[in-house]
């Protein structure tokens, strides 16, 4: 849009004022309607990238065999000891009301009272299999021989009762439901069930999954505790800038009514809150009040040069309109590039809030011309305030004016290619890692509980190889069982992994007990048919369906479940591919083997995002590089508009989205002050008293709003709260120190050319007005 077609435009508003504030109004009044719908949720099938293999693995591991939503709980009776009849007592009372549950998994709830978890022995007769735990005993006759049967089958030990016999758990799979639809809900449940059976003889403590997913949830709720106080921080920097009420109403005020309508239509669109997208309405509100203070800073200098509100209204946003519609576009189409993303909670990040600064473009283009236009006049006193000079950043800006046109530039260059070099040493040590265990700080009691059940217990996070066959029956196989049991053990020798387990385990426990008195039968069976003899007998002795959720009906596909200490994303990896490695080298050929669990889920989800980010950096750069040249009619001047920042890749598109403002801003602001005649030193040092001295208000204010979030405690939040203030830090500096050095070296032409003409027409229009 073209300053004319601007100006026009701006006089209509400004003549139906009353009209368009209705408008807007009404519109943002049924949009926040729509925000009572709002909810919190935490769902993994939107976090994780469906069409990876490990998800892939995960789903079908789920369909197969019903793991999803692992919780485990440690129970830790106060004497200590676990084999006493009141304790087994209590111990069957927790699994009886865990499996009662909305949404459990019964044949995947496990604890020494489960009644799929059994003793195999071998008897003359055959083979005898008994529950582990039929009823809890009488006596402490009976509660050693549960002891006996429990530590007689080396898969339970570690993963159901502790090696010493201190504490016991239950392990257990849930399927969301509608009593139970999200984590947090979930959480609750679980928790009731063990308050319901709290008798003050033992301890509890949750860990798994479930339980992080729920304390992260409850996290993202808490964002809209920080979005107030978010607000008065941005407010109290604009009142520092203006140290006038009408500047500090206006922008938050727009601000406001676009995190409404952001909200708002996620709200009507049934879009649930989550931990990528609880962040946006700060970030719109920081966006939406940056542009605001453009247009207002340059507003106060129209009115004083004018001395008319009207035509003050009309000329800002004549000068700053084109600006604020590249920068916002710029900034809305670095969102809403990541639609390119594999995960869809992504996808809902970035565009909603690319709608949000879209809807931030259209209400500062409407809104601040009319309620500015029905605002008084401001006056002399509010002008000089307004006016006053801020000692400490008029004295940096004239320092850069000053080092943009004289030697200072070596000094400007040299110092920004110490810089670079030193993020780049910086950056080659950066290591590619996820935890969500992590992002909790060590004294929160989730990461206390997680770390007292690791320290009695195999872990709390699984990887899961799935190994399949080709045909009914080829898992009964003898090369292939040995394959995975030496699978097994050499992943347990590695660190941080605590327990293996699969049928194998279980084929190899009644081999031995139907073989006690033969030490030349080996651990395994030597024939396909001796091991469908013992899983037929044991069918017999124990039940049909007790393998069900290790191996399937056919035996053709089967699950090794390791349970881990670490969620480390690079831990995960090294252990996928030690068991690559394995499998490639000593499974039969005719199987595959693929990986799902907790670990691999990771590991899928931190490939997409550095992959995705890598490509979204090139996305963002060809947008900002795109827009920019169009405006200003040179790729020099659209290499100019990129910010030199340090920012991660996990926050680019905020980055680079919001910095390249700034740049834009002051080079507009530059070609309009050119536009006039005179040198490119005195243009230089006017924009940067002007739009620098704006652009320095505005990057401090999203830096201050966003560091608020450091006070969550939470580490996603932190580290986004820090970054974001880091990178606004660095992209303001690089557009007001860096960029008029770049300028006054290289005087790109496109800054002599474009609109030139009709800025010199408009100034001498102006300079008419004044006269």
């Amino acid at each position: 849009m073209t300053p004319r077609l601007l100006t026009n435009y701006t006089r209509w508003v400004v003549r139906h004022r009353r009209t368009v504030v209705a408008a807007i109004l009404l519109l943002t009044l049924l949009l926040a309607r729509a925000t009572t719908r709002l909810h919190v949720e935490i769902d993994p099938d939107r976090q994780l990238p469906q069409d990876h293999p490990f998800i892939q693995a995960l789903n079908d591991v789920h369909r197969i065999f019903g793991d999803k939503n692992l919780v485990v709980i440690g129970l830790f009776p106060h004497d200590g000891n676990v084999f006493t009849p009141a304790f087994l007592k209590k111990l069957a009372e927790v699994t009886d009301a865990v499996r009662r549950l909305p949404g459990a998994n019964p044949a995947l709830v496990q604890s020494l009272a489960a009644p799929q978890v059994k003793d195999i022995r071998g008897t003359e007769d055959g083979m005898e299999v008994e529950r582990v735990m039929e009823t809890p005993p009488m006596d402490e006759a009976g509660a050693a021989e549960v002891r006996r049967r429990a530590f007689a089958t080396d898969a339970y030990v570690g993963t159901l009762v502790a090696a010493d016999g201190s504490a016991a758990a239950v392990q257990a799979s849930f399927e969301l439901t509608p009593e139970t639809p999200g984590y947090r809900h979930l959480h609750m449940a679980v928790l009731g069930a063990l308050k319901a059976c709290d008798d003050g003889t033992f301890d509890y403590r949750l860990s798994g999954p479930v339980i992080f997913l729920s304390q992260l949830s409850a996290y993202a709720g808490r964002m809209i505790l920080y979005f107030p106080l978010a607000l008065l921080v941005i407010g109290l920097v604009h009142y520092e800038a203006f140290r006038t009420l009408q500047a500090l109403f206006l922008p938050l005020l727009t601000a406001l009514l676009s995190v409404l309508w952001a909200v708002g239509l996620m709200g009507l669109l049934g879009v649930p809150l989550d931990p990528f997208n609880t962040t946006t309405p700060i970030l719109i509100l920081a966006v939406a009040a940056g542009h605001a203070v453009q247009v207002l800073k340059r507003f106060y200098e129209e009115f004083d040069r004018t001395h008319d509100v009207e035509a003050a209204i009309a000329e800002s946003l004549a000068r700053v309109g084109p600006v604020m519609i590249a920068a916002g576009t710029i900034a809305a189409l670095s969102f809403c590039s990541l639609v390119t993303f594999r995960t869809a909670t992504i996808r809902t990040f970035g565009l909603f809030t690319g709608f949000g600064i879209l809807s931030a473009l259209v209400i500062e283009l409407t809104i601040i011309p009319a309620v500015r236009a029905m605002l008084p006049t401001p006056r002399r006193r509010e002008r000089e305030r307004e006016a006053a000079a801020h000692p400490w950043l008029d004295a940096f800006l004239r320092a850069s004016a000053r080092a943009a046109s004289g030697r200072g530039k070596r000094r400007v260059f040299a110092g920004a290619a110490l810089l670079i070099a030193a993020c780049a040493v910086f950056a080659s040590r950066i290591q590619i890692d996820m935890s969500t265990k992590r992002e909790f700080s060590a004294r929160e009691p989730v990461r206390q509980d997680d770390a007292s059940i690791n320290a009695h217990f195999a872990g709390t996070n699984t990887l899961i190889a799935l190994v399949e066959g080709t045909r009914e029956g080829s898992l009964e196989e003898p090369a292939v069982m040995r394959a995975i049991y030496r699978l097994e053990r050499n992943l347990e020798a590695e660190p941080g992994v605590g327990k293996a387990v699969s049928y194998v385990d279980f084929v190899r426990k009644m081999h031995l007990a139907m073989n006690a008195d033969r030490s030349d039968a080996g651990e395994l069976p030597a024939t396909r048919a001796l091991t469908a003899q013992y899983l037929f007998l044991y069918t017999l002795s124990g039940g049909a369906d007790d393998f069900d959720t290790l191996l399937d009906s056919t035996h053709r596909i089967a699950k090794v479940r390791l349970l881990v200490h670490e969620d480390s994303t690079r831990y995960g990896e090294r252990l996928i591919a030690l068991a690559q490695e394995q499998v490639a080298r000593t499974f039969p050929p005719g199987y595959r083997v693929r990986y799902s669990g907790t670990l691999a889920s990771t590991a899928a989800a931190t490939e997409v995002m550095v992959h995705g980010k890598l490509r979204n950096i090139v996305q963002i750069a060809v947008i900002t590089l795109a827009i920019a040249s169009l405006l200003l009619r040179s790729v020099v001047g659209g290499l100019l508009g990129i910010p030199l920042d340090t920012i991660t890749s996990a926050i680019s598109a905020m980055a680079v989205g919001i910095g390249a403002d700034y740049a834009i801003y002051f080079l507009f602001r530059v070609r309009e002050e050119l536009a006039h005649g005179g040198r490119l030193e005195d243009a230089l040092g006017r924009a940067l008293m002007t739009s620098g001295k704006a652009v320095l208000f505005v990057s401090s204010a999203i830096a201050f709003g966003y560091a608020t979030l450091c006070l969550s405690g939470f580490g996603l939040h932190v580290q986004l709260g820090s970054l974001v203030a880091l990178a606004m830090l660095v992209s303001s500096g690089s557009a007001l120190v860096l960029l008029p050095a770049v300028v006054a070296r290289f005087r790109p032409a496109f800054l002599w050319g474009g609109f030139i003409i009709e800025g010199r027409e408009r100034a001498t229009q102006g300079a008419a007005v004044t006269a």
